[in-house]
């Protein structure tokens, strides 16, 4: 039953980075200048990607888990 913990944990990660990623599309639309949109975006880009691998990665584990 343990283990269960260990399935939700990248669900959490991936929700995180989510926001971090959020973050820095913020700092990306409120930023005039080029010197601070071009590096919050390329970390946007960054974050959104981890955070989809986290959350699809949690969510196989721990549906597998349920229906196996």
């Amino acid at each position: 039953m343990w283990q269960i913990y260990l399935f939700i944990l990248p669900i959490g990660l991936g929700i995180m980075t989510l926001v971090a990623s959020l973050i820095f599309f913020f700092a990306y639309i409120t930023s005039k200048d080029n010197a601070t949109r071009l590096p919050a975006f390329k970390w946007f880009k960054r974050l959104l990607v981890v955070a989809f691998i986290l959350l699809s990665l949690g969510l196989f584990m721990t549906f597998r888990n349920f229906w196996g």
